[in-house]
């Protein structure tokens, strides 16, 4: 006895690039074996994930997946509304027909007014009539001319009238037309021992693709801690609609992992001879080297073995309420509180996963050569939950920064948001001194010595630490030396003529760094570029 059961969505896992649906239905069945059937699932169900288990006096023997067609008709009489068309084209043409006619009678009339117009003066003057006669005659054209252009304008009212109908039967019937269509679905039947009539309620479970979801991220930034809210945008494409449904979001990816066996590189001469094979050097059929690569008997080429494959188990889901929880490897799932909607469409839907708090300091960063003002950026500190790459809006006390673009973040790492101009720290690079002299005629060189000045000024209450960069030449060539002088405050890193300080500024305070280098090169090397 087969029997079909309404099996509604109840639970949806969404993974990165797919999702777990999760389907409940219950029905009484008599005693016996029983083919329950689960119709109207999406056709881009795995067929090779279904699971079923279920409650009740039964005992499962076995589960098989079909693929079937569905045709969905319209709603509405298409041939009732094709009949009323018809009768309105034809009335539309009668009424056309009318206004020609009332329109070749106008004329007619028009002409027939014209030339006694133009005649009755003679007949007037012939003594073969008289004014009552153009009287009579004027007041019967203007009656008779005042009939057809009443009936012209009724009929042409009239023909608005049916116009309008007819545009709304074409709108009813594209409707109608573009409504009915063709699915493919899957439908599951499920073969049952119920040991007695009794209720059976059946859980079914597969994963499907065409779903998925993306991150994107809200970033509140404050003085020593940020807020930021995880947002996952939930499309759904697998023409199942998700109807308050309990939703987790996983940071899984539903996609099959695998671990690729090491194999040797080999590498050799270039020989003319015709490789069997995919690996890197030649090998020609029929040598020694060949035998363990190639089967003459079976003729198959063995040159590339099987890779092992390991498949990522499926995440186990810990219920825990409204919070975020790790997994394997750090896989994070969202267990969403309450019932969700996600109809199927082109639309990803917000969902909001968490919001939290996280310790940031403020950094300020100023490169003298190349800004002319300091930016500041948010060092944050990253939680427990992994955070995908994705879009970041950023805020500062609410008031919108920017948006810029994640990588992937782990658990406890820590990266920066929110560049932005500093106002309230000014910086500028001076050159205080720049002496050319040379070397001295004995040694054929010429020297040039630069001193600067890094001026920070701090309008912070606060005070604030900043990282400045400046450079200085570097050279490669040994007939041109360069040579750091003197410097007021040491740097935390110099390489390759770059310098690097990372310096206190107390509040309201201004700060200065001075140093000094030189130049020296032979007079018949000209410098490119050119030193300033």
């Amino acid at each position: 006895m087969t029997t079909e059961i309404e099996a509604e969505i109840t639970n949806v896992t969404v993974f990165r690039d797919g999702a777990r649906v999760t389907r409940s239905g219950k029905d009484h069945l008599a005693a016996g074996e029983q083919i329950v059937l689960v119709k109207g699932i999406s056709q881009y169900a795995h067929s090779d994930s279904f699971r079923v288990k279920g409650r009740g006096a039964a005992v499962l023997k076995g589960i098989d997946v079909k693929s079937r067609t569905e045709v969905f008709e319209p709603e509405g009489d298409l041939a009732s509304m094709r009949e009323e068309l018809d009768e309105l084209e034809r009335e539309r043409k009668r009424i056309t027909d009318d206004i020609e006619q009332q329109q070749t009678r106008l004329v007619h009339l028009t002409s027939i007014a014209e030339q006694f117009s133009t005649e009755f003066g003679q007949w007037y003057a012939a003594g073969e009539s008289s004014i009552e006669n153009l009287d009579k005659m004027d007041k019967t054209m203007v009656k008779m001319l005042n009939d057809v252009r009443k009936k012209l304008r009724e009929l042409n009212e009239k023909l608005e009238e049916v116009v309008v109908k007819i545009q709304v039967i074409h709108a009813n019937i594209d409707r109608v037309q573009g409504k009915r269509r063709t699915v493919a679905t899957k439908e599951v039947q499920v073969t049952l021992d119920v040991k007695k009539d009794s209720d059976v309620e059946l859980e079914v479970t597969y994963q499907l693709g065409r779903a998925g979801w993306s991150p994107t991220y809200d970033v509140d930034i404050g003085d020593e801690t940020s807020d930021l809210k995880r947002i996952a945008l939930v499309y759904n494409q697998t023409i199942e609609d998700w109807k308050d449904v309990g939703l987790i979001v996983s940071t899984a990816s539903a996609r099959r992992v695998e671990a690729v066996k090491a194999s040797p590189f080999y590498v050799d001469a270039l020989s003319p001879t015709v490789g069997y094979g995919g690996r890197l050097g030649v090998v020609a059929k029929g040598t020694p080297e060949a035998a363990e690569y190639y089967d003459e008997d079976e003729g198959l080429d063995l040159l590339r073995e099987e890779e092992e494959i390991v498949y990522e188990p499926e995440p186990e889901i810990e219920e825990t309420y409204a919070t975020a929880s790790e997994t394997l490897s750090g896989t994070i799932i969202y267990e969403v509180p309450g019932k969700v909607s996600i109809p199927y469409g082109d639309e990803p839907q917000p969902i909001t996963l968490t919001e939290e708090s996280f310790d940031s300091l403020r950094r300020y960063y100023w490169n003298a050569y190349a800004m002319t003002e300091v930016v500041a950026q948010d060092e944050i500190t990253n939680a427990e939950s992994v955070m995908l790459p994705g879009t970041v809006k950023v805020y500062a006390a609410g008031d919108f920064l920017g948006e810029t673009n994640v990588g992937l973040i782990a658990p406890r790492e820590t990266f920066r948001l929110g560049t932005r101009t500093a106002y309230d720290v000014k910086a500028e690079k001076k050159l205080a001194s720049k002496d050319t002299e040379k070397a001295g005629l004995s040694r054929g060189k010429r020297r040039r010595g630069y001193e600067y000045r890094l001026e920070i000024k701090s309008f912070s209450k606060k005070p604030i630490e900043i990282r400045v960069v400046d450079r200085i030449p570097h050279s490669n060539s040994e007939k041109i030396q360069v040579e750091l002088k003197s410097m007021q405050i040491l740097t935390k890193k110099s390489e390759l003529g770059v310098l690097e300080w990372e310096v206190t500024v107390e509040a309201e305070k201004e700060l200065t760094i001075q140093y000094a280098f030189e130049v020296e090169w032979e007079k018949d090397v000209q410098i490119q570029p050119p030193l300033p």
